[in-house]
């Protein structure tokens, strides 16, 4: 089923590396993971490098009869699941009975007998995937690839439809070769994933249709609110050891996943029993909670709040695709995108949240204060992205032209025109008004910025450190590290312009490392070519140009102008950002003040 690399296969020499250690351990290994991951493939690879013996499961009673009558030392009963209540207790037995005896077993789950460890099969990592496919002599589109799993029988069947020709239509309708020369339970995914499907209980076919709603994972929480009908926890542990739903440790706690193939199969179950609308509304439900919750405690737990919400990208965006799909959701997907503002603006996606906000926009929704927020978070991320005819036809939009915060956005534009005095006036009045509203964030402390960059454009730089300091010691005393760090990136930019490089390097990398920790791109661009410019490192200005492109608009005129001035450099080769940010948080320090 795997392109066979000598006696590995493609991507799969760590697990079967895993294998032999787990064999110093016990006389029982047991191959698991979803249909199509090739557990069959490696498993017949072990038992060549070992000489050993491959009993099919499909035999029935003559499988016994052959475990039974080997005198092997080593032996791979492939395929248990498909006789598992007649196999495991006669492998248990076999076991006990004869010491010498190891046994490599396959199965979609575990066999639960003593002394047994699990080699969990996954998905093929993004490289090896492309190098199967290279192998089976075809290049994958980049939208079909997405589409797609790394479960190599599901790149085996892709690699058969793109010999076909046939690149359109429903994942799973893709999927299927009547020449494939493996069993011909693998001649389709949709075959594969069927036999599993069969045997699970009602139950748990009903919990996997459900789950199918979600993208990019979820966790137990989730999958209780959107699931419903009483506790699933017990569905969901049957379907992860199954190896239908994927079980994964993270920072923010354990959390589940549907490779792309079951989690196709699971949502045609899911039109058919007539859930799909319902779940769905489910699933927005309790992800517009969770952005709700996250607002209203981001200004306490930022770098909390944005591990957790860019876990949730997928289900956030999902959630916004199900309310614009129905004719009565527009003011649902309003909601819950201008909701999102800390997560567009100020974790690196401004882009993806303007195309967001945009398609909200056009979907239309109820005038009133949740489209005024939507269009005030519309023309944020526009003047972020530099765009400010799109900024200001955005609060031209808002119903109520009052709020403080649209005062903040109007002065941030202007200061972009070049209107500074009349950018000041602005943020003054909008300073006034967070302060009456008590509003700290996003009010009040992102002001700091867009007041020292004003006046470090007009050259006032003493005033400037004046704010920036000011700044900088009420996001200490309020524990605010977004808006710290911006303020950070700035006293750099103001030394260097005083002619105080020393000064500069410190906040220019204590920004820096903020930036990478929210996985905001612009800022760790912005820091990179920061610190390219204070140590004179060829390397960080070629990444930085590097990351530049395709960011029209995102990166400073005041950085512009301190690189347009710099020394020139020797030219040299870019990196990737993040090889360029461990590099521009470890360059040596300028000799010269």
């Amino acid at each position: 089923m795997i392109v066979v690399s000598g006696d590995g296969l493609v991507g799969r020499d760590a697990d079967a590396d895993g294998i032999e250690e787990a064999f110093r351990h016990t006389r029982l290994v047991t191959l698991t993971g979803p249909p199509g991951a090739g557990k069959t493939a490696l498993a017949r690879v072990v038992a060549a490098r070992r000489g050993a013996r491959v009993v099919d499961a499909d035999a029935g009673p003559a499988a016994l009869a052959e475990i039974g009558s080997s005198g092997a030392e080593f032996l791979v009963v492939d395929g248990c699941d498909r006789a598992l209540e007649l196999l495991v207790p006669y492998v248990g037995v076999m076991l006990q009975r004869r010491p010498g005896l190891s046994v490599l077993a396959t199965c979609r789950q575990s066999l639960a007998l003593p002394g047994e460890r699990v080699v969990a099969l996954g998905e093929l990592a993004p490289g090896h995937r492309a190098e199967l496919l290279r192998r089976l002599g075809v290049t994958a589109p980049a939208e079909i690839l997405g589409r797609a799993d790394g479960l190599p029988l599901t790149l085996v069947l892709l690699a058969a439809a793109l010999k076909r020709g046939e690149t359109e239509g429903p994942l799973l309708d893709l999927l299927w070769d009547p020449h494939h020369d493996g069993p011909p339970r693998h001649a389709a995914m949709r075959t594969a994933i069927g036999w599993s499907h069969e045997h699970c209980t009602p139950g748990e076919r009903l919990v996997w249709a459900r789950l199918s709603v979600f993208d990019g994972g979820f966790d137990l929480e989730a999958a209780q609110a959107v699931c419903g009908g009483g506790d699933v926890t017990h569905a969901v542990a049957a379907l992860v050891d199954k190896s239908l739903v994927m079980r994964s440790e993270t920072s923010e706690g354990v959390r589940f996943r549907l490779p792309a193939t079951v989690r196709a199969f699971g949502a045609e179950w899911l039109v058919r029993a007539g859930e799909r609308e319902a779940t769905e509304h489910r699933h927005f439900r309790h992800f517009r909670r969770l952005a709700r919750r996250a607002e209203a405690e981001w200004q306490g737990g930022q770098l909390r709040w944005y591990r957790r919400m860019r876990l949730e990208r997928g289900n956030l965006i999902k959630a916004l695709d199900s309310r614009l799909a129905d004719p009565s959701g527009a003011d649902d997907a309003q909601d819950l995108a201008g909701t999102l503002w800390f997560l567009w603006a100020c974790c690196g996606l401004q882009r993806e949240g303007a195309a967001q906000l945009a398609r909200v926009r056009r979907a239309g929704g109820s005038p009133g204060p949740e489209r005024d927020k939507a269009l005030w978070t519309a023309a944020w991320l526009h003047a972020a992205l530099g765009e400010p005819d799109a900024a200001e036809e955005a609060l031209y939009a808002c119903t109520n032209q009052g709020p403080p915060r649209l005062t903040q956005v109007s002065a941030w534009v202007a200061a972009q025109r070049g209107a500074f005095p009349e950018a000041l006036r602005l943020i003054r009045d909008a300073r006034e008004g967070h302060r009456r509203d008590a509003d700290l964030f996003p009010g009040f402390l992102p002001s700091y910025p867009i007041i020292a960059t004003t006046l470090l454009r007009m050259g006032d730089l003493a005033r400037a450190v004046t704010v920036l300091r000011e700044g900088r010691e009420l996001c200490a005393t309020t524990g605010e590290i977004w808006t710290r760090s911006h303020l950070d990136h700035l006293l750099a930019l103001a030394a260097l312009l005083r002619g105080d490089v020393q000064a500069a390097l410190e906040p220019a990398r204590d920004a820096l490392t903020v930036a990478r920790q929210f996985g905001d791109v612009p800022a760790s661009a912005a820091g990179v070519e920061l610190v390219g410019v204070l140590t004179g490192n060829g390397v960080l200005l070629a990444s930085a140009d590097r990351a530049w492109a395709g960011m029209d608009g995102l990166r400073s005129p005041v950085l512009a102008g301190v690189r347009d001035r710099a020394p020139a450099v020797a030219a040299a080769p870019g990196l990737d950002l993040d090889d360029a940010v461990d590099l521009a948080l470890t360059a040596d320090e300028p000799t010269e003040a």
